[in-house]
């Protein structure tokens, strides 16, 4: 079979690196190269890199100034000879079969993508470990239309996760598929590029990925461009499904991407290190919400179908003109998962 290349970025990760490389070079399947890209970390991540170079020829060690994971992602598809691209992160880690059972199927049925499985871990402060099994929807080969007509099951599984699919490194390059230098969501941005004239795809039921979240470990804090990132998502998205044809057909999910665009930067001016004054909340939320493609998202968003009651809330104060009454229950909502992480633990998962 074909040489994989799997592509990890890497930023002060120094406690979670060396799993993460082991599990890479313990796959059952040889043919691999592991490029490591070391974003400027300021830990000892970059000098685990060169230790692991040293052990393994396989392991090449890109050392850059940090320009954040989706440029690092570039520089390693920039040195990757591979017919095969594996993403994996620093800070989880997969099983030993991940490449050869994957593989086996991307070679079997000459697809431009294998999408299959994976495990979602939550390691809580006093270490007990909580996992949640994912597996597509979808089983099997799909060709471009099937794909389009059946892509609400797609989407129904972190559609825009890079670490749970293989990727044809040919039909990358021949669209142009890279990653921007947008600091969040360019995971989002390239999967939809990928997406977008994805002729062959095949779903693989079984997990294979161990996606970690330790509590206390993330950094929720302000970003001033929050929203137009996420904006930015939504655009594309809506370009996207214009492109096949399909904005009927899918009109509820480009209504999804512009309300997680309205959602987020909510979440973003409840933080508590936003700068911004309550009555410059409210102003910001204002000018949001005068957006014509925001706006058509709150007002036809199927409200009845989610189960949700703070949705379900939020959204009648934002329909009802209701600003600050919605930045308060925001606020609120913020704080309760703050101090409540155990007991609110399921609104966070819905919401992340």
């Amino acid at each position: 079979m074909s040489k994989v290349s799997i592509i990890m970025p890497i930023y002060n990760v120094a406690d979670q690196l060396e799993k993460a490389i082991q599990c890479a070079l313990n796959q059952t399947y040889r043919d691999i190269e592991i490029i490591l890209v070391n974003d400027g970390s300021t830990d000892e991540s970059g000098n685990i890199c060169d230790h692991y170079q040293q052990k393994d020829a396989r392991i090449t060690v890109i050392h850059q100034k940090n320009a954040g994971s989706g440029l690092a992602r570039n520089a390693g598809l920039d040195r990757a000879v591979g017919k095969y691209i594996y993403f994996a992160d620093p800070d989880d880690y997969f099983e030993e079969k991940l490449i050869e059972e994957n593989i086996k199927k991307a070679e079997e049925w000459n697809a431009d993508m294998v999408v299959f499985g994976y495990i979602y871990e939550i390691i809580d402060n006093d270490g007990k470990e909580t996992k949640t099994e994912y597996i597509p929807k979808l089983n099997g080969f799909l060709t471009k239309k099937d794909f389009q007509k059946h892509f609400r099951e797609h989407y129904a599984l972190s559609p825009y996760a890079l670490w749970n699919k293989l990727y044809k490194h040919d039909f990358l390059v021949q669209h142009n598929c890279r990653f921007t230098n947008q600091k969040v969501g360019q995971d989002a941005l390239f999967n939809q590029l990928v997406a977008y004239e994805l002729d062959q795809v095949f779903y693989h039921p079984k997990t294979y990925y161990h996606y970690v979240f330790r509590e206390g470990s993330a950094v929720n804090r302000y970003r001033k461009d929050r929203f137009s990132y996420e904006y930015n998502i939504a655009m594309q998205f809506e370009k996207w499904m214009q492109h096949w044809n399909k904005e009927t057909k899918y009109r509820d999910l480009i209504h999804k991407e512009y309300w997680d665009a309205l959602y987020l930067e909510l979440s973003n001016l409840a933080w508590k290190d936003c700068p911004l004054t309550s009555r410059e909340k409210a102003k910001r939320i204002k000018e949001v919400m005068s957006d014509a493609k925001i706006y058509q998202a709150v007002m036809e968003l199927d409200i009845e179908a989610e189960s949700n009651l703070f949705v379900k809330l939020l959204i009648k104060l934002l329909r009802n003109g209701k600003l600050g009454s919605a930045l308060k229950l925001m606020h609120a909502r913020v704080m309760i998962g703050k101090n409540f992480q155990h007991a609110f633990r399921w609104m966070k998962n819905k919401f992340s």
